[in-house]
């Protein structure tokens, strides 16, 4: 009985015991299983996280191609626009020269016209003795020409007085010659 006794009451002992140890066993399984799902759940999160850090990067990489070709777009609108301006620059430029000169030779050819003409008054100043002599000659000879005309009226008209008075004279003597002779 005593041994009987003895394992009953090892056995009565042993249960809490037992029972303790698969308490302890059931606590460890628990913990275990706990730790499988947090970390299945760090593991979820961290692939969640991993996708979401993936998508953002995409996002961020399309967003940066988005700005960069949006970069170019702008650098290229930008240089065709100073394209643009350079040659509407260079073409103003040529318009404004090409007019530039030809005011300029306007500006010239007045110029020159204005000394030819400065010449002339000083040439003519310079030999205005010459132009007031030939004119002095030229209403000199034209004063000689009426006077020829005048004196070759005047010769005409004696010439034909000395003729009238001749012929009449000689009328005259024939008449009486007419007379004596009768």
């Amino acid at each position: 009985m005593k041994p009987i006794v003895l394992t009953s009451l090892l056995a009565l002992l042993a249960v809490p015991a037992f029972a303790q140890d698969q308490f302890e066993y059931l606590q460890q399984i628990e913990a275990q299983q706990a730790k499988k799902e947090a970390a299945a759940a760090a593991e979820i999160s961290r692939k969640a996280e991993a996708a979401q850090v993936r998508e953002e990067a995409r996002e961020e990489s399309a967003r940066r191609a988005r700005q960069a070709s949006a970069q170019s777009a702008r650098q290229q609108a930008l240089e065709a626009s100073k394209i643009r301006d350079a040659e509407n620059k260079r073409v103003t430029t040529r318009e404004e020269r090409m007019e530039d000169e030809d005011r300029e030779f306007e500006r010239e050819f007045a110029r020159e016209e204005r000394k030819l003409k400065l010449q002339e008054m000083k040439a003519k100043a310079a030999r205005s003795n010459d132009y007031i002599d030939a004119e002095l000659r030229e209403k000199a000879a034209k004063t000689d020409v009426i006077q020829s005309d005048a004196d070759a009226s005047r010769n005409v008209t004696t010439g034909a007085k000395a003729l009238m008075e001749d012929a009449g004279t000689a009328e005259v003597n024939r008449s009486n010659k007419l007379i004596e002779t009768n």
